[in-house]
């Protein structure tokens, strides 16, 4: 039987991690093990400054699940430590899509780009949903059809393996979706938000900050955003963990080498 770990950055009483959980049971046995609070834009941190610690929570269909006071990225760690090789790595199902190279800012995709490094194949999940739900447990929002993209992606994932260098997905599932919605590979758009700075000042007189985005609104053809919220698919997009540059490499000996300077 397939063994598969699953995760988030959402929290372990996420509605989206019991929704991914009920449709991977039909796959294999579900490893979970999720931070035990919210810890959406993480990316890949890990805590080294103090101990992590662990407890067993009660998540119906799993085979046995942690919450972990820590990041995405120690639970992942914690997992393959504690249980050994997966056969698949599930990150998700999120809420909030995650598109663009920004996937590096998220929790939910460096879970998965984590189990990628120790040669997990793995998926990251995530459903559009309204920003203002992002931060909450999914009261109300309805997974079904984001777990049915899943529970037929892992499938196949399980069945047939990903191509050689593909080492994850990274899915993104739009809020209106059916069942027969189409499934588009993509690549990575340039940027989703423009993140600045807004000033405030508390009752003190002094001033704080907030770390602000404003969503672009224009995508490319033929990338995760541009099919996710113009073409209203969903997204599947292949990444690569090796973040080389495919140029030639005396090219860049050539600038280096530069008297120029």
């Amino acid at each position: 039987m397939s063994r598969i770990l699953l995760t988030n950055d959402d929290g372990i009483y996420s509605n989206g991690i019991r929704a991914a959980v009920r449709a991977l049971s039909e796959l294999g046995e579900v490893y979970v093990v999720a931070p035990l609070f919210q810890r959406s834009a993480s990316g890949r941190a890990m805590t080294l400054h103090r101990p992590i610690r662990a407890k067993l929570v009660d998540v119906p269909g799993a085979k046995v699940a942690y919450g972990v006071d820590g990041t995405p990225t120690d639970c992942v760690i914690f997992a393959i430590a504690r249980f050994g090789d997966f056969d698949l790595a599930v990150s998700g199902i999120n809420l909030g899509e995650n598109l663009s190279t920004e996937i590096t800012v998220s929790g939910t995709a460096s879970a998965a780009i984590e189990a990628a490094t120790h040669g997990v194949p793995s998926i990251a999940m995530s459903l559009e949903v309204d920003w203002k739900k992002t931060l909450g447990e999914g009261e109300g929002i309805d997974f079904s059809v984001s777990a049915h993209f899943l529970r037929r992606i892992a499938g196949a994932i399980l069945e047939n393996g990903l191509p050689e260098g593909v080492d994850m997905l990274n899915v993104n599932v739009p809020s209106d979706a059916t069942e027969k919605t189409e499934i588009t590979i993509t690549r990575l758009a340039r940027k989703r938000y423009n993140p600045t700075i807004e000033e405030r000042v508390d009752p003190r007189g002094h001033p704080y900050y907030w770390i602000v985005g404003r969503r672009t609104k224009e995508f490319e053809p033929g990338t995760d955003a541009y099919a996710l919220k113009v073409e209203r698919k969903v997204s599947a997009t292949p990444i690569n963990i090796d973040m080389t540059a495919g140029v030639d490499f005396e090219e860049i000996m050539k600038i280096l080498n530069s008297k120029m300077w």
